[in-house]
């Protein structure tokens, strides 16, 4: 399960609260702007050279292909947005296995470090950072 924390956006959230932004347009740009990105770099991560046994079980339109999910969008319930980034797993398909790896299969690097890096996590941070900053120099004139 991919997470992100977004205790840090708080700041931005206040900011543009008090310049009187709508902020639910504001973060559902900026995290349908991430799923998107973790989307592409899914499907790129998907190429024959990443995938395990260099991609010799891999036919173009496999169920795993098919299984991840594209332009997700937010889902709001009150103050709670959510929506789903990467593979639908009600959805047959090989995704999660993928991801982490079996005992006799490694896992695909690529989407590993999608999924499960930091680093990348904290790539899509700074995008939505941008977005946030991008909205307050438009709610100030600038």
């Amino acid at each position: 399960m991919l997470k992100l924390d977004t205790s840090a956006f708080e700041a931005y959230a206040e900011r543009l609260d008090r310049l009187g932004a709508n902020l639910k347009p504001i973060f559902t740009e900026a995290l349908e702007q991430a799923a998107d990105k973790i989307t592409q770099d899914t499907q790129e991560a998907m190429q024959n050279q990443n995938l395990p046994a260099g991609g010799k079980y891999h036919h173009a339109g496999n169920p795993t292909e098919r299984s991840i999910l594209e332009h997700p969008k937010v889902k709001w319930s009150g103050m709670i947005g959510e929506m789903g980034v990467g593979f639908d797993f009600s959805k047959h398909g090989a995704g999660g296995y993928l991801i982490t790896g079996t005992p006799r299969m490694a896992p695909d690097r690529e989407l590993n470090k999608i999924y499960k890096s930091k680093r990348y996590m904290s790539e899509i941070k700074k995008g939505m950072r941008n977005v946030f900053e991008d909205a307050i120099q438009d709610y100030m004139g600038g």
